[in-house]
């Protein structure tokens, strides 16, 4: 038993950090105004795994992007977005 509590304490604390930080979508979104592509790009691709409307919307926001590629992650994120939205 007292192995169990230990077990759900760790587990309670390693969760602790995500739930009084900011979202991942607000972290992502600080990304994609990076002034490095690869930081950008790397935003545009966790938002496609995101999937929630904050991040659709981020995703919208910054489609106009000046790289190519990070334009073409963007399409790809909302492409898998809604592939994800139909299926469901």
């Amino acid at each position: 038993m007292k192995r169990l509590m230990l077990l759900l304490f760790c587990v309670a604390l390693l969760a602790l950090p995500g739930c009084l930080g900011k979202s991942i979508e607000a972290k992502l979104e600080k990304d994609l105004k990076s002034k490095d592509t690869a930081v950008r790009l790397d935003a545009a691709k966790k938002l496609g795994d995101v999937a929630t409307a904050e991040a659709i919307r981020l995703l919208l926001l910054h489609r106009d992007d000046p790289d190519y590629r990070v334009k073409e992650e963007i399409q790809r994120s909302l492409k898998k977005i809604d592939r994800r939205t139909f299926l469901n």
